[in-house]
């Protein structure tokens, strides 16, 4: 999208008309209403007030990137891992034990996935013998 179709829908999403933005922004309205038209471009200073003032990252006003702004961007990363509550107990448990004792059920955690991928690798194995029989 290009940056006077972004600004419109700035625009619309806060339900104001181009001259009291304008008017919010301090720039003259004609000025305001070429950029929205695609006639003009703002400058550093203005773009940055504008991104400013809809609290969106010059990145996204310039449709170089579909974060709004990077704050909400790197507090939904810090949101987005769900643990269930029973790998949280798991981890809670976990930090209570000594480091002999954490360094051994690593060992255990490393043989348990050892056992797995083998005995996936051998079924794969199986069904690729058992697809040539066929």
């Amino acid at each position: 999208m290009k940056f006077n179709e972004i600004l419109k829908n700035l625009r619309y999403d806060i339900d104001l008309n181009q001259k009291e933005l304008a008017n919010k922004l301090n720039i003259n309205p004609a000025t305001y209403r070429n950029y929205e038209n695609g006639n003009r471009e703002p400058d550093f200073e203005t773009l940055i007030s504008i991104s400013k003032f809809f609290n969106v990252s010059t990145d996204f006003l310039l449709g170089q990137s579909d974060i709004r702004n990077y704050e909400s961007f790197s507090q939904k990363k810090l949101e987005e891992p769900e643990i269930p509550d029973d790998e949280k107990q798991l981890l809670n448990s976990y930090r209570k034990l000594s480091s002999e004792l954490k360094a051994e059920i690593r060992g255990e955690i490393k043989g348990i996935l050892r056992t797995s991928q083998e005995q996936s690798a051998s079924l794969e194995s199986e069904s690729s013998i058992n697809k040539k029989i066929i």
